[in-house]
């Protein structure tokens, strides 16, 4: 079929370090897949043309998802030219990783009839793309260190309900990193080993666990974050409720699918702008 899925990623508790020598802040974390998508349609043709949807950004040299097919050409994959078309449902500048879904899916159409999608080597290369690619090549859930390309794949989460909540407004991630490298007052990386140990056991991840580095950084960027947090909580009822990668979107985690419709339908009650129930997404 020439649809291709892009999953909106979770993060599972956020730990990030120091800005080091390389530029980068070094990380761990837990990435897991939600079933909310964007759409990727690919179709061979006899000229190039890229085509976005109305609510999604232009497909200019930019995108990621231009940018990923001349990156697999430049890796070999003799590709047609192809009708590209991107329909975005994962609000841009979320936290949940959109872009890199888009590249990930075109990249996975390139090399569908290669065992090069296989390799640990070529994993590691797609983050030349962007840091997120290489787990969303696989999906699922998995453990992410160094700057975020070296992955461990864990079992998904228990809960399978999860809605998401955000405020309608993007958020820039380098602004939030510029902002925590201002704030940031310790010179090595906390772990993630709860997360990771509770997933492996089958357990439930506990609110202590999901610890989000960026928030505080997130909400001297956007201040009035704080008080949306604060509105989610109220909601939910005691349930798991965590920001996801740099924000502003926040999930709520439950027990079922129909646990997050009528979590979601809570939430649209108390005026959240946009907010969408989903579901934990296993690998491909």
């Amino acid at each position: 079929m020439p649809w291709y899925q892009a999953p909106a990623k979770i993060n599972l508790g956020l730990r990030v370090g120091p800005r080091d020598a390389t530029g980068y802040h070094p990380v761990d974390t837990v990435m897991q897949t939600v079933s909310l998508s964007d759409q990727l349609y690919i179709e061979p043709r006899d000229h190039m043309l890229w085509e976005a949807s109305p609510n999604s950004p232009a497909l200019d040299e930019d995108n990621l998802v231009v940018r990923a097919y001349a990156w697999c050409v430049d890796m070999g994959a003799s590709l047609p030219p192809i009708y590209g078309r991107l329909d975005k449902y994962i609000p841009v500048g979320a936290g949940l990783g959109g872009g890199s879904s888009d590249a990930a899916a075109l990249i996975r159409w390139a090399f569908h009839n290669s065992d090069r999608l296989s390799t640990p080597d070529f994993m590691r290369e797609t983050a030349a793309l962007g840091k997120d690619v290489p787990f969303f090549i696989r999906g699922g859930a998995a453990r992410a260190e160094a700057y975020g390309e070296r992955l461990t794949p864990v079992p998904t989460m228990t809960s399978s309900g999860v809605v998401l909540a955000n405020p309608g407004i993007s958020l820039s991630t380098a602004a939030v990193y510029q902002a925590f490298d201002s704030v940031c007052m310790r010179d090595s990386l906390a772990s993630l080993d709860g997360v990771h140990h509770a997933l492996v056991e089958g357990h439930r991840v506990g609110p202590e666990d999901l610890v989000n580095d960026l928030e505080e950084a997130a909400f001297l960027v956007m201040p009035a974050l704080k008080d949306f947090r604060g509105l989610l909580r109220g909601t939910a009822d005691g349930a798991v409720c965590a920001l996801s990668g740099s924000g502003p979107t926040y999930y709520i985690v439950g027990e079922d699918e129909d646990w997050a419709e009528w979590m979601a339908a809570r939430l649209r009650n108390r005026g959240v702008p946009w907010v969408q129930p989903t579901s934990v997404l296993d690998s491909w």
